[in-house]
C-alpha cells in the first residue's frame, strides 16, 4: 500500500526526489598486498579521489562503497574517477564500478 509522505518525510527517509546515490566497485591485484601496501593504496585513494570529490569511502584493497560526504549524490563521473584511478595503478589488475545504487536503501 502507497501512502502519500510529506516532503519533510520523504527528506528525512531519503526517498524521492531526495534520494541518495552511490556505487560498489571491485579491485582486484596484481599479486597478494601487505597491510601496509593496502593501506599506502587506500590512503593515495582517499587523498587524489574521494577527498577531492566530495566523496566518502568503505572498503578495503578489494572493493567497497562510494557515496557522496554529507547530502547528495555520487555522480557517473565520480564512478569514472575512482575506476580510471585503480586502473592507473601498477599494483591493481582489474577495477570495475557497479551502477550507482541508492545509498540508503
Amino acid at each position: 500500500m502507497t501512502s502519500q509522505r510529506s516532503r519533510r518525510l520523504r527528506k528525512k527517509m531519503r526517498v524521492d526526489e531526495f534520494q541518495e546515490l552511490g556505487f560498489n566497485f571491485t579491485a582486484t591485484p596484481q599479486q597478494a598486498l601487505t597491510d601496509e601496501q593496502a593501506d599506502t593504496l587506500i590512503d593515495a585513494l582517499i587523498a587524489e579521489v574521494i577527498a577531492p570529490r566530495g566523496l566518502e569511502f568503505g572498503g578495503w584493497v578489494g572493493g567497497g562503497f562510494v557515496c557522496k560526504a554529507g547530502r547528495g549524490s555520487a555522480t557517473e563521473e565520480d564512478r569514472e574517477a575512482v575506476v580510471s584511478w585503480l586502473r592507473q595503478r601498477p599494483e591493481i589488475e582489474t577495477a570495475e564500478a557497479e551502477p550507482l545504487v541508492d545509498a540508503w536503501h
